[in-house]
């Protein structure tokens, strides 16, 4: 290996040691998100919703730890850079765009808010495939099932008003949750390659 392919992977893998990290400590902000006083509970409010009120400082804490951990997976890995940096830029400006709570006038914002939820959804998902392919791990495999799962019981809960209210919330965060440990664990594989 040439010296400059060496620098190549010590870089490659300083920055998969960060983007782990960064992962970690955006895994830890969203439990502490809902560990912390607030109006909103984890089977009835969207995640969105904690960007608003008095959890609206942790809550963009943990969001712009996100779009750093999607820009520094970005630079250390060689498939899906675009799609991640593309999330880095969708969690960048998602506190910039607050969601309209649920009984509030509808804002151009809000309905903005909402297409950049999709997109980030759709992406994050969508890459799962790119990633359980290179990698070939079966907790990545689990991970995406469980992830695909969720997205749709979100989407049903979403569709259908009566089951809105006791399955969006739950449904929302285990796909959040199964999301961020599936990134988590790309650079950790990254490191053991």
């Amino acid at each position: 290996m040439s010296a400059g392919g060496g620098t190549m992977h010590s870089m490659s893998t300083a920055l998969a040691a960060v983007a782990a990290t960064l992962f970690l400590i955006r895994l830890g902000l969203f439990v502490a998100l809902h560990l912390v006083r607030s109006d909103y509970n984890p089977i009835e409010h969207a995640v969105s919703d904690y960007a608003v009120g008095p959890t609206r400082r942790l809550a963009t804490t943990a969001t712009w730890v996100w779009a750093a951990a999607w820009a520094t997976l970005a630079a250390a890995v060689d498939h899906g850079t675009i799609w991640l940096l593309l999330l880095a830029a969708i969690f960048a400006v998602l506190p910039f765009l607050p969601t309209d709570l649920e009984g509030a006038r509808r804002t151009v914002v809000g309905r903005v808010h909402y297409i950049a939820a999709i997109a980030w959804f759709a992406i994050s998902f969508t890459l799962t495939s790119t990633f359980t392919a290179q990698y070939n791990l079966v907790v990545l495999t689990a991970l995406r099932w469980i992830a695909l799962v969720s997205l749709a019981a979100l989407v049903v809960a979403l569709l259908v008003r009566p089951l809105r209210r006791r399955f969006f919330g739950l449904s929302e965060r285990i796909f959040i949750v199964a999301i961020n440990l599936f990134y988590l664990v790309v650079p950790i594989a990254t490191l053991t390659r």
